[in-house]
C-alpha cells in the first residue's frame, strides 16, 4: 500500500498547525529615526486614489531605539496622543501597536530600505506613505 498521500497529508497538517503564543517582538528594528510623511492612499470605493503630501509640510513621525514615537503635524494629529510603540511579528506581518491606547490600536508596517508605510484599519483600505530623513 502505498504511503505517501498520507504522509504528505499528515505533513500538511503538522505544518500549518501554531499556537497562540506565535507572536515575537521585534523592538524597533530598522524603524528608528525620523520619518517625513509623503503620501497618503485611500479608496473611496472604486479605485485607490495616492495623494502627494508636499515636503515642506513637516509632517514628521520620529521612532526612537527605546521604543518612543513623536508625531509632528495636522495629517499625523491621530498619532500624537501616543508617545510609545511596539513592534510585534504575526504569522509574517508586522504590526506596531501605539500606546496608550484604550482600544488596543495596531496598524500593519511595511519597511523597505527608506520607506515606510502604515494600513489603517479602513474599510476601502488606506495607508500613510513616509521616506526617512536624517
Amino acid at each position: 500500500m502505498n504511503r505517501w498521500p498520507l504522509i504528505l497529508s499528515l505533513l500538511v497538517i503538522l505544518s500549518n498547525c501554531h499556537s497562540n503564543n506565535s507572536i515575537t517582538p521585534v523592538y524597533g528594528q530598522g524603524l528608528s529615526g525620523k520619518w517625513l510623511l509623503v503620501e497618503q492612499g485611500y479608496s473611496p470605493g472604486a479605485g485607490y486614489i495616492i495623494d502627494k503630501i508636499p515636503a515642506a509640510s513637516q509632517q514628521i513621525l520620529v521612532f526612537t531605539d527605546d521604543g518612543r514615537v513623536q508625531a509632528q503635524g495636522d495629517k499625523l494629529k491621530s498619532y500624537q496622543s501616543y508617545t510609545q510603540f511596539r513592534l510585534d511579528t504575526t504569522n509574517q506581518v508586522v504590526l506596531i501597536h501605539f500606546s496608550p491606547s484604550t482600544t488596543g490600536y495596531s496598524e500593519q508596517v511595511s519597511l523597505n530600505s527608506g520607506t515606510l508605510k502604515l494600513y489603517q484599519p479602513c474599510v476601502e483600505g488606506c495607508h500613510l506613505g513616509f521616506v526617512r530623513i536624517k
